[in-house]
């Protein structure tokens, strides 16, 4: 509340002490009663909506303040503030939405502390949202530097263009008293991508990079931080153990491809967007990762009931195959315990000894090659090792990629606490997100039904296989889960429908109503929202 509070006076000093200068000032003022069943919310009743709306079912009432001021703003240099504040019925849930400076000097632009705006999303209003940096969750308090929109090089005589950014931020939530867990986990987050200019067919592409670094453990520990490890995502004998030999940090990311067209009587995009969470999904040139987001976005330009319309694909089920991670040793082994990781650095040009000590063959002659593929039949199923990537969980952050208990990327995932409201059978609840391993088709429509109404609806199809996590005793195990709620796939249909009424005689006024409609194998819910939202013209 104390927040709150802060953030309501900060909105009164600026309608107040900027009067003069109203041209500059920006408010916004909602307000808005929900109802959904008792047992989970409808998805997109509250998903990709900055975390505005709680992902709680019943009914509550809420009251939002927001606004942005321009302090300044010069031909290479501006500066403009911005606050907002969620008031809830349950006064326990309120809290500060927005707090944030924000502006460009010359062609690099910046922002501080909590802003609802993501440099890398493609339309989330009518889209699934970002695989890793998306707006399913509040603003997170961050710094982030960069170039925001394409910036065409003259050196190349604006054929080529350029933009990319890198943020630090801290999760400064909840995130559990497990073992595993930690508080005020840093975030790393950074992307780069180029694109063809000068053309009405533009390729681009580019990579977006997400890291978990720091934090402090429930018993007060702190965790040590390594940052060019973590940047780099190299080993680091800072923090010693697996992240001296893997990566210093947990890590996600995207590879990003795509091109923009443009034509007299539509705007539209093409992207193919893949996921990865570690070098196996990183390396494309491998051919080793299938998960992948294929969309479209189309805005007509002479068709007033169809204004925009993506059309998603997505896939995440794979996520390396089923294989286990790493190699473990079965023996004691030269000084390396039972079920420690084989490195090949450790057993390197001494094959015959090995495979004579660990495995009991006495030929010789083994190759590198050979061995791998021993262990892989051995111990791992015939399957590659370095698999079960578990897409936005890890097992040194037990919160993985959430804030405030929501996905901070692709809203179809689903924590325990989510779960929970659903499956009341037993889980092994080993990580954050229960079911992560996904198949969709998404569809957002928008449009005008007359000059004053208009709509949007987004209705997405999904098939769900929960995680690795889930379907095995431990992420180096083969032993199944006997009740493995996903081992039979789960289908669900989740739907929103929107419509926006201008009131013409109060210029800023509109009226807003949602109903939303879950359905399948998971659970059934059914959800709406009334909203009244003003944006007063003070020019």
């Amino acid at each position: 509340m104390k927040l709150l509070y802060k953030t309501t006076l900060v909105l009164f000093a600026l309608s107040t002490s900027f009067l003069s200068a109203q041209e500059k000032l920006n408010l916004e003022i909602e307000s808005a009663v929900s109802i959904s069943d008792k047992t989970i919310p409808p998805l997109w009743m509250h998903s990709n909506e900055w975390g505005k709306y709680l992902n709680k079912a019943g009914t509550y009432g809420l009251l939002y303040l927001g606004g942005d001021y321009q302090l300044m703003k010069k031909k290479n240099f501006s500066l403009k503030l911005g606050a907002g504040g969620v008031l809830n019925t349950n006064i326990k849930t309120s809290f500060l939405h927005e707090a944030y400076l924000k502006g460009h000097f010359w062609f690099v632009d910046y922002s501080i502390g909590k802003e609802a705006d993501s440099w890398v999303a493609y339309d989330e209003s009518l889209s699934t949202g970002n695989f890793i940096i998306s707006s399913n969750v509040r603003p997170i308090p961050k710094m982030t530097l960069g170039i925001k929109d394409y910036l065409p090089l003259g050196f190349t005589k604006n054929w080529l263009e350029i933009k990319g950014g890198m943020s630090q931020g801290v999760l400064n939530d909840e995130r559990g008293e497990r073992s595993n867990s930690a508080n005020n986990v840093l975030l790393h987050e950074k992307w780069a991508y180029a694109r063809l200019g000068n053309s009405k067919l533009q390729p681009y592409g580019g990579i977006v990079h997400s890291a978990l670094f720091g934090g402090t453990r429930p018993d007060g520990t702190k965790i040590p931080i390594d940052f060019f490890a973590t940047f780099f995502a190299t080993g680091s004998t800072k923090l010693g153990g697996g992240e001296e030999t893997n990566a210093a940090g947990a890590h996600m990311g995207i590879w990003d491809f795509g091109l923009y067209y443009k034509h007299e009587k539509f705007d539209a995009q093409f992207y193919l967007q893949k996921p990865f969470a570690d070098a196996s999904g990183l390396k494309l040139w491998r051919g080793e990762n299938k998960d992948y987001t294929i969309g479209f976005l189309i805005y007509p330009k002479e068709i007033s009931c169809l204004k925009g319309i993506s059309l998603e694909f997505i896939k995440t089920d794979v996520q390396s195959d089923y294989g286990i991670p790493d190699p473990l040793y079965p023996v004691d082994y030269n000084g390396h315990k039972q079920g420690s990781i084989i490195w090949k650095r450790d057993i390197e040009n001494d094959y015959d000894n090995f495979m004579f000590e660990v495995f009991g063959e006495t030929s010789t002659g083994w190759s590198w090659p050979e061995v791998n593929r021993y262990m892989e039949v051995a111990m791992n199923e015939g399957y590659k090792f370095g698999g079960r990537d578990d897409y936005m969980n890890n097992g040194t952050y037990y919160s993985g990629w959430s804030y405030h208990g929501e996905s901070m990327g692709i809203p179809l995932y689903h924590t325990y606490e989510a779960t929970r409201q659903f499956d009341d059978g037993p889980l092994n609840h080993h990580l954050k997100f229960i079911n992560n391993r996904v198949n969709a088709f998404h569809l957002g429509m928008e449009g005008d039904i007359s000059k004053q109404v208009s709509y949007r609806l987004k209705t997405t199809y999904s098939v769900n296989k929960g995680s690795y996590a889930e379907e095995f005793t431990r992420r180096y195990s083969w032993d199944r889960v006997a009740n493995f709620y996903y081992k039979k796939e789960k289908q669900q249909v989740y739907s929103l429908f929107q419509a926006i009424w201008k009131i013409k005689t109060v210029p800023g006024l509109e009226l807003n109503g949602t109903l939303a409609y879950d359905f399948g194998d998971l659970y059934h819910s059914f959800g709406g929202r009334l909203g009244i939202v003003y944006r007063p013209h003070l020019n």
